[in-house]
């Protein structure tokens, strides 16, 4: 499959061919299939984001104690490794910089 270029803001889980349709973050190059495979980590990310706002207002419960949080930052860190294993350069060199990726890449 043919790799095209894409722009990508992790905060909206925007992904665009047109680097002037929105503010993007990160550059990356990448086939449908890895487009798939992202937008389909921003849906889950959006889905346990949710599911931790319930309790985010409880000051008793510790961040790690809930399973949700938990699996938010999971799918968050797949993001960003997706996004360093496709990106440019640039994008590789500010995701390192982030030390958002836990376990190394």
């Amino acid at each position: 499959m043919e790799k095209r270029t894409y722009y990508v803001n992790v905060g909206t889980g925007e992904v665009l061919e047109d680097s002037t349709a929105l503010d993007y973050e990160f550059e990356i190059s990448a086939t449908e299939d890895d487009i798939a495979k992202l937008q389909e980590l921003f849906e889950e990310t959006d889905n346990s984001s949710q599911g931790s706002y319930a309790t985010s207002w409880l000051p008793w419960k510790v961040y790690y104690s809930n399973e949700t949080n938990q699996e938010y930052d999971y799918y968050l860190t797949e993001v960003y490794r997706t996004l360093h294993r496709l990106g440019s350069e640039q994008t590789k060199r500010h995701i390192e910089t982030m030390n958002v990726l836990d376990n190394g890449i």
